[in-house]
């Protein structure tokens, strides 16, 4: 299926792994133009390289520091000179400590807030005016299915992301007049780098082998089987096309069926 993404410019944060790098992917593979960032662009250059041949389009990666302001705005006015305007903007921002509430510190707290919501902030300040300017676009952001159902010893991973989803759910209304379209990906348990992490902090906390602490993980999901980072990735091209043109304000479960409320 043509999703209708050829010459879309795309910038995609914290795309050096993981749910970042296979949202890049299937931009790119769908013929959009991508900027790729992280805090060391070197690390992206093969992976750029690889989407730029895949579609068949240009993809280049960008320094750009989630922690730092000014590395943001720097980043995009970079992209922006690049490519004369942003159409997709998908905020990935990386991952919280895990552990149970009475085991997290104050300055955890302080590090996952200024992790996961400041950089969010940052980046939509950074973007959305010329995003108006050019008469609109996308925004996605990538969370949790923690925003949906709760998940035990990720607290910080859940209210942070929570906060996201709140963010994205105010800006699909105000934006709405803007034909910028905002909307948020929940991914259940994916087969990433960061779901190593979070099974590993399982067997560390729970002192079971790696099996059980993957079952556990997956206890709650139908399908019993993680996703692939390839098909999330393919659901961030699809909420990007016009093939999702009237959705907005939604928080879509890319989970195995883990979260079951309405």
């Amino acid at each position: 299926m043509d999703l209708g993404l050829r010459g879309k410019r795309a910038l995609v944060t914290a795309a050096s792994r993981g749910l970042g790098l296979a949202s890049a992917r299937a931009l790119g593979e769908e013929g959009a133009i991508v900027a790729l960032t992280a805090r060391n662009a070197s690390r992206l250059e093969a992976s750029a390289k690889e989407i730029a041949a895949a579609g068949n389009t240009d993809a280049f990666a960008i320094d750009l520091d989630l922690s730092d302001p000014a590395s943001i705005r720097s980043g995009v006015e970079r992209a922006l000179a690049r490519m004369g305007a942003i159409d997709i903007l998908v905020v990935n921002t990386g991952g919280t400590d895990a552990g149970p509430f009475l085991s997290l510190s104050r300055d955890q707290w302080v590090e996952a807030i200024n992790g996961t919501v400041m950089p969010a902030v940052d980046v939509l300040h950074a973007v959305l005016p010329s995003m108006k300017a050019n008469g609109g676009g996308r925004v996605i952001f990538i969370t949790t299915v923690g925003v949906k159902v709760i998940q035990p010893s990720m607290v910080l991973s859940n209210a942070t992301r929570l906060a996201i989803t709140a963010i994205a759910k105010t800006l699909s209304v105000e934006l709405a007049a803007d034909n910028i379209l905002v909307n948020s990906i929940c991914p259940g348990p994916i087969d990433t780098d960061r779901m190593i992490d979070l099974v590993n902090a399982t067997v560390a906390e729970r002192h079971v082998s790696q099996e059980e602490a993957e079952s556990i993980w997956l206890d709650e999901v139908p399908l019993r089987r993680m996703g692939s980072a390839r098909d999330f990735g393919r659901m961030v091209a699809v909420l990007a096309s016009d093939a999702a043109s009237f959705v907005t304000g939604a928080a879509l479960a890319v989970d195995g069926g883990k979260s079951r409320a309405y």
